[in-house]
């Protein structure tokens, strides 16, 4: 099973949902307009359109089946999730400070980010996960299904 589909499978862990909702700020009372939606296909190629690259598999994937509110939070795609930003603008060669081979996905409240490095496809084209700290970039993980499993609320202790 690839990592993104483990990854995607855990997002219905009570545990999980309750943390990834906490961390795109959604109150007791749900997700509401702002909090996004899945993206379409339409809504990808248009990103794919406006970034100049495709984008991998694992992202396409997590973007058209699943809600952004209950994600780790990452830049989904223009026109689905209005509360957090997109890949496309996070990504304008006039504001971003990564070189243009790397597609931001996700900014650290240290002022990293982790992107997608685009010279860098494997054969089922996924690209690696780097953390650009403003200078170096450094791979932290094969692609975005592995990246996101680490990032997973731990398990609690057993009873």
């Amino acid at each position: 099973m690839e990592a993104i589909d483990q990854y995607i499978e855990r997002l219905s862990d009570p545990a999980v949902r309750a943390e990834h909702r906490r961390l795109n700020a959604v109150g007791e009372s749900g997700p509401d307009v702002d909090h996004g939606k899945k993206a379409t296909a339409k809504l990808v190629a248009a990103a794919e359109e406006a970034l100049g690259v495709p984008l991998p598999p694992s992202y396409k994937k997590l973007v058209t089946t699943t809600e952004p509110y209950d994600n780790f939070p990452i830049y989904w795609v223009l026109g689905s999730d209005v509360y957090g930003g997109d890949v496309v603008s996070i990504n304008d060669p006039a504001l971003k400070a990564a070189p243009a081979h790397l597609i931001t996905f996700v900014e650290t409240d240290e002022g990293d980010e982790f992107c997608f490095d685009t010279r860098r496809a494997d054969a089922r084209g996924e690209y690696p996960i780097v953390r650009f700290d403003g200078a170096d970039a450094e791979t932290v993980a094969k692609d975005l299904g592995e990246f996101l499993l680490a990032r997973l609320p731990k398990a609690g202790p057993s009873r």
